[in-house]
């Protein structure tokens, strides 16, 4: 099975967190962002509190907490 067709709640559900996002804008400075991975948007945090993000920054996902992603930089 393609990882195009699977649907995305079995990719997270799985902790299969393919490629790479882009920050599309911030709901939080320096919390909280709205992200872009593989054409769904993600609210998000920081994976590690030091990390600071811009809107068009390339990130990672690396988990899930509900309904948010743990992201990284690219």
């Amino acid at each position: 099975m393609s990882i195009l067709s699977t649907p995305i709640s079995a990719v997270l559900e799985r902790k299969f967190y393919p490629g790479v996002g882009v920050i599309h804008s911030v709901a939080q400075p320096g919390l909280e962002w709205v992200v872009r991975v593989n054409g769904v948007y993600w609210t998000a945090r920081a994976a590690i509190s030091s990390y600071s993000f811009q809107a068009g920054d390339a990130i990672r996902p690396i988990d899930r907490q509900g309904n948010t992603l743990l992201i990284e930089p690219a």
